[in-house]
């Protein structure tokens, strides 16, 4: 789960350099420093679904984020942003997976004295007569 922290741009996708579309708009195409799990990209999806910003995650591939500026000027100021919902993306996973060990745990603990309850009151009533 640390790797998790370590999830960061680590540049632009090699394969796919930025491209001006028809004069309007610029395609970018970042690369992760790691693929992504799937409940991380769906967080950082539903987190730019709410934002100005039009940047995405592929879950079946988990390691590009898909975006576009419409001016050169603001690429800057896009990758800030989407560093800052990276960070935030790995802050609320980590917890989610703290939160789900936490209710396996005391789903296991509860489970785990019934049995052992169950256990006692058999032995108790066992007949060695």
């Amino acid at each position: 789960m640390s790797s998790i922290e370590n999830i960061k741009i680590k540049g632009l996708d090699a394969n796919r350099r930025p491209t001006l579309k028809n004069k309007k708009y610029i395609d970018v195409f970042y690369e992760l420093t790691q693929k992504a799990p799937r409940e991380w990209c769906a967080d950082f999806n539903l987190l730019f679904s709410k934002s100005t910003l039009n940047a995405k995650i592929n879950p079946e591939n988990g390691l590009f984020i898909e975006t576009w500026v419409r001016d050169v000027a603001d690429l800057q100021n896009e990758l800030d942003q989407i560093k800052e919902i990276i960070k935030t993306c790995n802050k609320n996973y980590i917890q989610q997976k703290l939160e789900e060990a936490a209710a396996w745990q005391k789903a296991a603990d509860v489970k785990g004295d019934s049995e052992s309850d169950a256990l006692d009151k058999v032995l108790d009533l066992l007949n060695f007569d």
